[in-house]
């Protein structure tokens, strides 16, 4: 029995259940923007602290906490999804508690005490990498066992949460592998490789999972073929490459997966009209979220078209123009879609009120935030070509001047958010029969 849109209405034959990974997903959320508020500062203003936390720990601790966020949101709206379709979760919703605790915990004392990685992003102790990749796993299984009525729900968002799940665990395992290379070159393929099918899987994932949440019933169709959906998922996961960096496939596939992802766009456009019809039906909040998402979706994609281009990504790779893009696009639509996923129909008059003047004030503080480190990274990428370090770093650290005032009133908006989500840990379900 299917669902309706997860919501918080009650009705006969529904009961309360909670919400599992909820409340850790938000501590993940709380970390990052903890950690973001003292980064910003220490951007400013390196000496602040520096023998107490120098950057060296603040921006490993900061990037645990991005990871965190989102392989625990994934794996939380994942295991709301599946009770919707009332299939079995198996043991997903018991583990993203005490694994995601334990992760962030153990990895913030290592980097703390000096045996962190070192690699950017994916800081922690390597060995530590078990933890969340048990937790894209079980996601991955689970997908693959509630297949069928996740297809009938929505072919497209069951596609997008399995492919995005299988690519975040490959590119975890590829960081993992290739910590044993030497060589500077190749090294730093593997890394920068790893993390974009890191990255892509975790944004295509929270991309299905969004899809799954908010479509209506009957929206689906029967799964033809298991093998052939198996075939379809080797067969992408075989050619993937963001950058295609490693990749030995032909010059005439790469086109053609170009072109296949490109129609991604297509599937943007398709879904932000269906959820568009489904405005006059929810409450403002819910439709506020989702636009803010829909917003900052179309400016991560075409600000990452941008960055693409070979010579502007010669001036503006490495700078705080690339930090812009990613915060726009983690902060902006992953963060935004476990939020409102985790707030849909479980607010009340006053709760939808301080919703929506807390996602004005994220709209409005994240463009500004993005707007200076842009600008920063445009300094920076113009003048360290005929500069020295300290001749343009001066100039840029005075246009981020702004940054720890905006990124705390960001976090504060975001801070909002995420108590309103906590003071409501349950939903109302309607159990299958």
């Amino acid at each position: 029995m299917i669902q309706g849109p997860l919501d918080g209405r009650h009705a006969h034959g529904e009961r309360a259940v909670g919400i599992p990974g909820s409340r850790v997903t938000i501590c993940c959320v709380g970390w990052t923007l903890g950690t973001g508020m003292l980064l910003g500062v220490k951007t400013v203003r390196p000496d602040v602290w520096l023998s107490i936390l120098p950057m060296q720990v603040v921006q490993p601790l900061h990037t645990l906490g991005a990871i965190g966020l989102l392989v625990a949101g994934i794996a939380t709206l994942a295991a709301m999804v599946v009770r919707r379709v009332g299939g079995c979760a198996g043991p997903l919703p018991v583990l993203i508690a005490p694994g995601m605790g334990v992760f962030m915990l153990l990895g913030a004392a290592g980097i703390v005490s000096g045996n962190g990685s070192g690699l950017e992003y994916m800081s922690w102790p390597p060995v530590l990498t078990a933890l969340p990749l048990v937790l894209l796993v079980s996601v991955a299984c689970v997908t693959a066992v509630n297949l069928r009525k996740l297809v009938r729900l929505s072919p497209e968002g069951a596609w997008l949460l399995m492919m995005g799940s299988c690519l975040a665990v490959l590119g975890m395992i590829e960081r993992a592998l290739g910590l044993g290379e030497t060589g500077p070159v190749r090294a730093l393929m593997i890394e920068w490789h790893a993390l974009d099918t890191s990255f892509a899987g975790f944004n295509t994932a929270l991309y299905g999972l969004s899809i799954l949440i908010r479509v209506e019933p009957g929206s689906g169709r029967p799964l033809r073929g298991r093998w052939m959906y198996s075939l379809a998922v080797i067969a992408l996961l075989s050619t993937f490459g963001h950058h295609h960096y490693a990749s030995s496939q032909p010059m005439p596939l790469k086109w053609i997966a170009l072109a296949a992802s490109l129609l991604g766009i297509v599937s943007f456009a398709r879904h932000v009209l269906m959820i568009r019809r489904s405005f006059g039906s929810r409450p403002r909040s819910e439709v506020t979220l989702d636009i803010s998402a829909g917003l900052w979706t179309a400016f991560a994609v075409g600000s990452g078209v941008v960055l693409a281009i070979p010579p502007v990504n010669h001036v503006l790779h490495g700078t705080h123009a690339i930090v812009g893009h990613s915060m726009g696009a983690i902060i902006g639509v992953d963060v935004l879609i476990i939020l409102a996923a985790m707030l849909a129909g479980r607010l009340d008059e006053q709760g939808e009120r301080a919703s929506r003047r807390a996602i004005r004030v994220v709209n409005i503080a994240l463009a500004l935030l993005v707007l200076d480190l842009v600008c920063a990274g445009v300094c920076k990428g113009l003048l360290r070509t005929e500069g020295t370090h300290r001749e343009y770093q001066s100039l840029v650290r005075g246009v981020l001047l702004p940054l720890p005032l905006v990124g705390a009133v960001l976090s504060i908006a975001i801070g909002r958010l995420c108590v309103l989500a906590w003071q409501m840990p349950r939903q109302r379900c309607i159990q299958p029969e």
